[in-house]
């Protein structure tokens, strides 16, 4: 076999070959120059070499350090690139997909030859050849080469068709978690062969066998993926989520101490994607799982942009959305944050029972503060209006009571909203008292309370202030003090 061409920057080739009787053979390819010949050959009594004459009319043999005598098929690329600028040839040497050898040389007479020769009877050896590829101003990179010696003599279909069936809803209040995406690829070829990620897990076929080389009887892998005999294969491919840092929250239990409160939720998260395709997915966010309502909830952002609510068809569930597109083997790192505010207004004035039965709503409670007679009494109303940006669905709001020294001074505490039901109080560790305002107490964000309870009036603490003040005096006078 010859070919005959003129090309300026570089020639590679590229051949399976099988040498079956190794006895006195030579040369088993070359390149016949103007200025002499470039052949892979077996110098007498020496190993497997490139061999040239130089510019000087010298001949120069390199050895190569592989064996390819053994009777086995072998995948042989040379590459030479020619250097201009610096007048030198690389010569790269792949053998089975290796390299072999990769060196540098002046006056590699390449660039100007007539003639490609394959021998294959020469010197009564024996070489039996296949796949012969030349490639003219161009060279095989690792790439084409590993494909090339992987997929051997099997005729691959034609380019086979990918198609996502459902991408997964990555749910950015977890932890840690593997999700996974669903993907189709066939062929309209009903005898051809489709490529199916090495990360695939169940398979809708999995016993349809796998390509493999005509010469090395391995399985065809390439890029991440195994090609299957098969028309159409469905599979999931994984997507890891890891929390990389968490700070600040939504609580379940808030302590409302103060006239407003901010709450701000922040979280940088990793995805990875461990697979050889490109991945379609859907960050989320579920309201309910950080405790606020479906109806009302602080906004979210994702790297910076506002997600979007999403209800899916026939559900009662609702999401905060982004999507993203994850190239193969992509890691990426994003960051969430929210802030969730929360503000209280308070009335209080000297009421008896009555007029705490009568109070609906904060207006009523307004005109009665106005029309109360100060320290006329020793029973007191507070109501309480609570705003909020989102309406909570399942955290609970303490509200401490100023001026009440005991939860059994509590007469009874309602919800003017809501569930209008009757509130629990309790005495926390430090002492407060506080009134605990449940999530169905809240509509769209808001909450009214009424609380009706005794305090003590200024002239009776005033008494008992002396009385207090008196009988340390006489512990003093005889009991000395302490």
């Amino acid at each position: 076999m010859a070919i005959s061409e003129t090309y300026t920057s570089s020639i590679s080739f590229a051949v399976w070959l099988k040498i079956l009787d190794r006895t006195d053979l030579r040369s088993i390819m070359q390149l016949k120059t103007a200025n002499g010949v470039v052949k892979i050959y077996w110098p007498a009594g020496s190993e497997f070499s490139i061999g040239y004459t130089d510019v000087a009319r010298n001949w120069r043999s390199i050895p190569v350090q592989s064996q390819i005598d053994d009777g086995n098929w072998h995948f042989i690329v040379v590459n030479f690139i020619m250097d201009g600028v610096r007048n030198t040839t690389r010569i790269q040497v792949y053998i089975d997909a290796s390299v072999a050898l990769d060196v540098e040389k002046i006056g590699v007479p390449v660039n100007d030859f007539t003639v490609f020769e394959l021998f294959q009877n020469n010197n009564v050896g024996r070489v039996v050849y296949d796949e012969v590829r030349v490639k003219i101003d161009g060279v095989f990179t690792q790439d084409e080469i590993k494909l090339l010696y992987l997929a051997g003599r099997k005729k691959l279909s034609e380019p086979a068709n990918f198609r996502q069936i459902f991408s997964p809803l990555i749910d950015l209040t977890r932890d840690r978690a593997t999700f996974y995406a669903g993907l189709e690829v066939s062929t309209s070829n009903p005898s051809g062969y489709v490529p199916v990620p090495e990360s695939a897990v169940n398979m809708s076929i999995t016993s349809a066998p796998r390509l493999k080389s005509d010469y090395t009887n391995a399985d065809f892998y390439y890029q991440g993926h195994y090609w299957y005999q098969a028309q159409k294969i469905q599979f999931n491919l994984p997507i890891q989520f890891e929390t990389v840092r968490e700070q600040g929250g939504f609580s379940k239990e808030i302590l409302l101490d103060e006239d407003k409160k901010t709450f701000v939720y922040e979280k940088e998260f990793k995805v990875t994607n461990p697979t050889a395709a490109r991945l379609n997915v859907i960050y989320s966010v579920d309201p309910t799982a950080l405790g606020f309502s479906v109806l009302q909830f602080p906004q979210f952002e994702l790297d910076g942009i506002n997600m979007v609510s999403w209800q899916p068809q026939n559900s009662t569930s609702l999401y905060l959305i982004r999507t993203d597109t994850l190239e193969p083997g992509e890691i990426s790192m994003h960051w969430i944050k929210s802030i969730w505010t929360i503000s209280k207004e308070e009335l209080e004035f000297p009421a008896k029972l009555e007029d705490f039965r009568n109070i609906l709503d904060w207006q009523t409670a307004q005109k009665l503060a106005e029309n109360a007679a100060k320290g006329k009494s020793d029973t007191y109303v507070r109501v309480i209006k609570i705003d909020s940006n989102a309406d909570v669905s399942n955290v609970t709001v303490l509200v401490p009571l100023k001026d009440v020294e005991d939860e059994s001074d509590v007469v009874e505490a309602v919800a003017l909203t809501g569930s209008r039901e009757t509130l629990q109080v309790e005495k926390l560790e430090d002492g407060k008292i506080v009134v605990k305002v449940p999530a169905d107490a809240f509509v769209s964000g808001h909450a009214e309370i009424k609380v009706f309870y005794n305090k003590e009036t200024s002239w009776w603490k005033s008494i008992l202030d002396k009385i207090r003040s008196l009988m340390a005096k006489i512990k003093a006078m005889f009991f000395g003090g302490g």
